[in-house]
């Protein structure tokens, strides 16, 4: 509830406490729980989108983590990509992520997608 809609909604149920509708009658109590409703309505609305805005960021985040396969002490191993160093030798598929400072031994020239890299669709080939 830090947002200038709230503050204005709650100075309005304020107001409709404090001041009297005229005519010597007593604090609006309907305009005030009408208020207070709609505060608690928008405060969870409001909590569940940055929920679920926390849970797709996570996602994402997961997905950008992407794991590979490796050749260490002459067995071939799945780990995380951003803990690799360099000589090491990684297994690569159809539709994998590669990592970004990978060099390419053996097999054929590949097509790569670099649109997540670059922000556009560059399709390159690449030969070692």
């Amino acid at each position: 509830m830090w947002n200038l809609l709230s503050w204005v909604m709650e100075a309005a149920a304020v107001m409709a406490i404090v001041l009297a509708n005229g005519g010597g009658e007593g604090p609006d109590w309907q305009d005030f729980v009408g208020i207070i409703c709609l505060l608690i309505i928008n405060s969870t609305v409001s909590f569940i989108e940055e929920n679920n805005a926390r849970n797709a960021a996570a996602a994402l985040m997961a997905r950008l983590a992407p794991k590979t396969k490796v050749l260490r002490d002459g067995q071939w191993q799945e780990t995380d990509a951003a803990i690799l160093v360099p000589g090491d030798i990684i297994s690569i598929k159809l539709g994998d992520i590669i990592p970004a400072d990978a060099r390419l031994l053996e097999g054929d020239p590949l097509k790569i997608d670099q649109a997540s890299a670059l922000l556009d669709s560059d399709k390159s080939q690449l030969n070692n």
